[in-house]
This record gives C-alpha cells, structure tokens and sequence, in this order.
C-alpha cells in the first residue's frame, strides 16, 4: 500500500475542499453562504469527484487555498463565550494583501 505524505497547508486545502463538497451535497444554500461560494463555484466542486479533490491538493502543493480572516486574531483571542457571536457580527472578510 502506498502512503501520500501531506504537507499541513495540503492536508487543510483537502479537509476544508471535502467539507464544502459534502455540505453543498447536504444543504447547498447554507454551504455557498458559509463559505462565500457563488453558484459556478458551487457547481465546480460538486462536480468533482474525492479523487479529483485529491488530485486539486496535490497539484495547487503549499498554496493555501482559503486565505484568513482579517479578524482572525481578534476572534482568536477574545474570551472563548464571545468568539462565537462576534464571528457571526462580523462576516469573514479575507485579510487585505500588504505591500
């Protein structure tokens, strides 16, 4: 049996393609919102298969394909009980590239 190493950038690009391919199998309309999906998009990923998935991962290497949040940090170290609700005030925003 053959063992694919992943790297940890690879390894999260796999779980959070398979998560959104299954959600939109699951309940499209909540998955597309949840991760700022349009419909092509949706449409793409549902198309392939977990081998293509697979293959996506390994071929895209240490590319991360779902950049942070610009308030990552702030919902990271605010107290556990409000991370939550203030995730939910403020929508993901991906972080602005610096020059």
């Amino acid at each position: 049996m053959s063992h694919v190493t992943l790297s940890d950038v690879e390894w999260i690009n796999l779980n959070v393609l398979a998560v959104i391919r299954a959600g939109l199998q699951h309940d499209r309309a909540s998955t597309c919102c949840k991760f700022a999906l349009d419909a092509a998009q949706a449409d793409y990923l549902t198309s392939l298969s977990l081998d293509e998935l697979w293959s996506l991962v390994f071929h895209v290497g240490d590319t991360t394909l779902f950049p942070p949040r610009e308030d990552l940090v702030t919902l990271l170290s605010a107290p556990r009980p409000l991370a939550g609700p203030m995730a939910l005030v403020h929508p993901p925003a991906p972080m602005e590239s610096r020059r």
